[in-house]
């Protein structure tokens, strides 16, 4: 039987010492037919020489060039040129597997899945260590809808761009396009999920998902803050706009939780960056910004609801756990 299709947008920017790693890897994919679209977004270094190389000596591959607009554009851009009945979003840092397509597509063809997701390893930056990730389900298959409910955990269901396979139409059909902020992909993937009707879910890692200190997840200021919560703002207007606020209540409060502990826990750890007055001034920020999130968005009021979350603690015990070396740092 013939395959279909599938087409791979990678953006680049500033990745020239990871970027043949990563094509390497597409090019070593045992499925075929297969279209590469390399979008280089203004890329400084020498990552533009290498789009050039490997495009001459590789058919699989095609290219887009544009000033700088940010991961989120250049996603967009590329998704927007591709021709495959199913897409794959690949992080130019990162490396796949050589069956990360074939396994995903050939599953999406038997169970007639719009969405697929695989799992994934987390590779670290010394000593050559990878742990593979483990998605917190046993389904196999889902409903778009319980997909997307699931997704807000953020652990059942990974919100990541680039663990998937995607049928093309569900961006185009439904005008949904990832916005030009960090974690975009927070805001996008229960929109999608929704949109499917029918997801599969594979237990094997295909992707190696690369930490660096350089990239968004590691370089943490102000910009992770503000944007985790634009994020969380475009799904919870999403969820109002579906008419699913009741329905969704649970697992979204569930959601705020999480952002909360997260970015409690990334502000506490900046101990050189930040004096423990400015972290807890921020954490106060974060908490009251996460109360009006937990209302819908046309109240526009706080949730006294929300009040009562165990998160409404941190503040308190931050002030206790500051009399800790390790948690102090910085200056005053």
């Amino acid at each position: 039987m013939e395959r279909p299709l599938v087409s791979i947008v990678v953006p680049i920017y500033k990745v020239e010492k990871y970027l043949e790693r990563c094509l390497d890897s597409l090019v070593a994919q045992d499925y075929r037919p297969l279209e590469v679209i390399l979008v280089n977004d203004g890329s400084p270094d020498g990552c533009g020489d290498i789009i050039h190389r490997y495009e001459a000596r590789y058919p699989i591959f095609r290219s887009l060039w544009q000033e700088n607009q940010g991961l989120a554009a250049a996603r967009n851009n590329g998704i927007a040129l591709a021709t495959g009945k199913y897409i794959a979003l690949v992080d130019s840092d990162d490396y796949v597997e050589p069956d990360f397509i074939s396994s995903m597509a050939d599953l999406a063809e038997e169970r007639q899945a719009d969405i697929v997701m695989g799992n994934f390893y987390i590779d670290f930056p010394r000593g050559g260590i990878k742990i593979p990730f483990r998605m917190l389900t046993m389904h196999k298959n889902l409903s778009g809808e319980e997909a997307a409910q699931m997704s807000l955990t953020l652990l059942r269901i990974p919100a990541f761009a680039w663990n998937k396979l995607y049928r093309r139409e569900l961006f185009a059909d439904h005008n949904i396009s990832y916005p030009s902020i960090y974690y975009e992909d927070v805001a996008t993937t229960s929109r999608l999920l929704i949109k499917s009707g029918r997801v599969a879910i594979q237990q094997k890692p295909v992707y190696h998902y690369c930490l660096r200190s350089t990239g968004i997840t590691g370089n943490f200021r102000m910009k992770n803050v503000n944007d985790y919560l634009k994020a969380v703002d475009i799904v919870r207007h999403f969820i109002w706009d579906q008419q699913l606020w009741t329905t969704w209540k649970r697992p979204y409060r569930a959601f705020l939780r999480t952002v909360e502990a997260q970015l409690f826990l990334a502000i506490v750890l900046q101990m050189n960056q930040m004096s423990v007055r400015k972290r807890q001034h921020l954490m106060r920020q974060v908490h009251h910004r996460i109360r009006r999130l937990a209302a819908p968005p046309v109240t526009g009021e706080i949730s006294a609801e929300y009040e009562q979350s165990i998160f409404a603690l941190p503040l308190r015990l931050f002030k206790k756990a500051t009399a800790f070396r390790w948690i102090r740092g910085g200056k005053e």
